[in-house]
């Protein structure tokens, strides 16, 4: 597997400073969501494009992932085609800074809806998005979040959109999180799986439906169960530590975070 982190573990770094810090300790890859700080939109400018691919290349960092806000689930036909155009447009600024997949999530379900209501125009969503896509050489991943922690969910919706190219993001911590243990997911999904992300958490003893997140080893998710059973599910793909700075910035700082994820999952990985 190849180690990469995202860019939200930086919030106060240049995009060079967050590819030197990739190279410094020890990652393959980076998975861009921010840029120089801020949340990387379709109307990001040619100059932080042009920087989001040469640095990474200048510094033998691969480009793992462009994430982007897009939500597939969207209750009216209105707000299912400014997805669509949001998409499309995060797409061609993937397919420019040399990104092979696109993270988009599924979303909440819309008040006074269900999810067998909205399956069919979710996936209608999904297969526009992926077969765009494809074309420009990006595979459209969505991320075990939101509504759609439940690997049975994600595999009907995998059926409704039948698009081989249509893959998933696994966010391994939502995923155990919700209920479901790891080889209950890799079971479920399968192939159908081309990235994943890590991170670890202990639950809060005042109220257990919540949790606080934490170096890797530190908390209660089983890491070791969860790289067992990708690496007996051969998968080989990038391994995405998602350290959320730019969301909780009462975490440690990513000089501490970054080197110790690396340290942990190496021992981890073997």
């Amino acid at each position: 597997m190849k180690l990469t982190y995202t860019s939200l573990a930086c919030p106060g770094w240049t995009i060079e400073e967050a590819v030197s810090a990739a190279e410094k300790y020890g990652y393959a890859a980076i998975e861009w969501r921010l840029a120089d700080g801020a949340i990387i939109e379709p109307d990001v400018s040619a100059e932080v494009r042009q920087r989001l691919r040469e640095v990474p290349a200048a510094h033998g960092i691969e480009v793992a992932c462009l994430d982007s806000s897009c939500q597939a689930v969207q209750a009216e036909p209105k707000e299912r085609a400014a997805t669509i155009e949001v998409g499309r447009r995060m797409l061609d600024v993937a397919a420019e800074i040399g990104a092979p997949f696109l993270r988009v999530f599924g979303g909440a379900l819309p008040a006074n809806t269900t999810r067998a209501s909205l399956l069919a125009s979710t996936a209608e969503v999904l297969y526009t998005l992926g077969s765009y896509g494809a074309e420009r050489g990006v595979t459209v991943v969505l991320e075990t979040h939101d509504a759609w922690t439940n690997s049975e969910d994600i595999q009907a919706l995998l059926q409704a959109v039948t698009l081989p190219t249509f893959k998933v993001l696994w966010d391994t911590h939502h995923t155990y999180r919700f209920g479901e243990a790891p080889s209950q997911t890799l079971a479920q999904l399968g192939e159908a799986i081309a990235y994943a992300h890590i991170k670890d958490s202990r639950l809060n003893v005042s109220d257990p439906s919540t949790w606080t997140y934490c170096l890797l080893g530190e908390g209660d998710v089983p890491l070791h169960e969860i790289c067992e059973t990708l690496k007996k599910g051969g998968y080989t793909g990038y391994l995405s530590l998602e350290w959320e700075k730019k969301w909780h910035p009462e975490i440690a700082e990513p000089e501490i975070a970054l080197p110790q994820a690396v340290a942990y999952l190496r021992a981890l990985l073997g």
